[in-house]
């Protein structure tokens, strides 16, 4: 048996970039930055806390590359690199982190796609007019929505507003680069606008970006090759990808792993696997560890791509993981709910100190409070959230209450019923 103390604290590199161990910390919309989209004390706070658990590679999330992005986006406030007036606070994230020797990676986001929200003269954008509905039974432990939602649908996309956001990606990548972090990450899952093209559900297109899975990847292959140009070939770019939609008429991890060989010939340097969509959160935020594993997905992305790096999510379990890598299948972990429950456990678990591991729990009051833009702090950890003490923002009595309400099963099953009641009514 493998010795998972020993296996997940070898080193291990993304182009030239050397990583520690196989520790990532995974990109969250969590960071508290400030109102203006930079960097707060507690967004370096946070980061500062995880290196010192001894996470090997931090993942920076939220981040809008364009002023579109920043509009529509979700979940705000968030960080931003969509002007050169945003370097400076970058740059200071960027060396709080590398105090710990710890290299640390921009997760950047163009559009959010179906997930965005539209405003006044601005509709949301994808591949196709595809819209994301989101309900029971669909649903993660602990969240619900009650009678479902439906975001508004989006439009086509244009050839020529596809060129736009590659230009304004290849510059928010630039500055990234300026400011010091050790690369990039583009995020092309979850419904987001680049993840709209990567399958056959989602992209119905006629022209030279649907159809094949070589034109459903035309678009992150174009970008990633005009980044290639403005930043060099030693730089590290990677995609954060689904590799199953989890639905009936969805695409699965073979159909995902045909596209992303096209991905990875233009440049990348890792591919990050997540699992699911907006969809199907339940099988984006699963409760048992390693689920990307048990259902092969990761064994079919490896075999189809045998010399690229690929990282993994929800998979916490260290004899597990520890398996994952010896079998090399695997090459990096990313924890996301795991670390906000305890940010020691990458040291824990390389130091045998298992049994003093904080567990997550998985009832996911930190996402509740995500979709209420409540700030994210941790049912089982009270420091989360709170790294910077004074300094970080604080949820007022009623948004705990509103988030304590929003997952109490009782009270929400009675609010789905009369949701979902309501809805009939005005369909019928």
């Amino acid at each position: 048996m493998t010795n998972p103390a020993a296996v997940l604290s070898t080193p291990w590199k993304i182009n030239g970039l050397t990583i520690k161990n196989r520790f990532v910390l995974s990109p969250m919309a969590v960071l508290q930055p400030t109102e203006d989209g930079r960097p707060s004390d507690q967004s370096i706070a946070f980061l500062a806390r995880r290196a010192q658990g001894g996470a090997g590679l931090l993942m920076v999330g939220g981040g809008a590359a364009t002023a579109r992005g920043v509009a529509e986006a979700p979940f705000q406030p968030l960080m931003r690199s969509d002007d050169d007036r945003f370097i400076p606070g970058l740059k200071r994230l960027v060396d709080a982190v590398h105090e710990y020797d710890v290299p640390v990676i921009h997760q950047i986001f163009p559009s959010f796609g179906a997930m965005g929200i539209p405003g006044e003269g601005r509709t949301t954008r994808a591949a196709s007019p595809k819209p994301v509905h989101m309900g029971a039974p669909r649903l993660p432990n602990g969240f619900y929505i009650p009678g479902g939602r439906t975001n508004p649908t989006p439009v086509e996309i244009t050839k020529d507003e596809i060129r736009e956001v590659q230009e304004a990606t290849v510059a928010a990548v630039r500055r990234c680069k300026d400011a010091g972090f050790d690369g990039i990450e583009l995020g092309a899952h979850m419904r987001y606008l680049y993840s709209s093209f990567l399958s056959p559900r989602t992209n119905w297109r006629t022209d030279e970006y649907g159809g094949s899975a070589e034109n459903r990847a035309r678009i992150l292959v174009d970008t990633i090759r005009a980044l290639r140009a403005e930043v060099g070939d030693d730089y590290p770019i990677g995609v954060r990808m689904s590799v199953n939609d989890h639905l009936p008429d969805g695409q699965g991890p073979k159909g995902y792993a045909e596209v992303a060989q096209f991905i990875a010939a233009a440049g990348v340097d890792y591919i990050a696997l997540t699992d699911g969509n907006y969809e199907s959160m339940d099988a984006n935020l699963p409760r048992e560890s390693g689920a990307i594993l048990s259902h092969g997905e990761a064994q079919i992305f490896r075999e189809a791509l045998p010399d690229v790096p690929l990282l993994i999510s929800s998979t916490y379990d260290p004899q597990q993981a520890a398996d994952a890598v010896e079998s090399g299948i695997v090459d990096g972990f990313m924890l996301a709910r795991q670390l906000l429950a305890d940010p020691d456990f990458p040291n824990k678990v390389m130091t045998g100190r298992t049994n003093d591991i904080i567990w997550c729990d998985h009832n996911n009051s930190c996402l509740r409070r995500l979709i209420f833009n409540v700030p994210v702090t941790c049912s089982k950890n009270r420091e989360t959230g709170r790294e910077s003490g004074a300094a970080a923002r604080k949820a007022t009595l009623q948004q705990n209450v509103l988030v304590a309400a929003a997952g109490n099963p009782a009270l929400m099953g009675i609010a789905d019923k009369l949701a979902s009641a309501k809805n009939r009514k005005a369909n019928a």
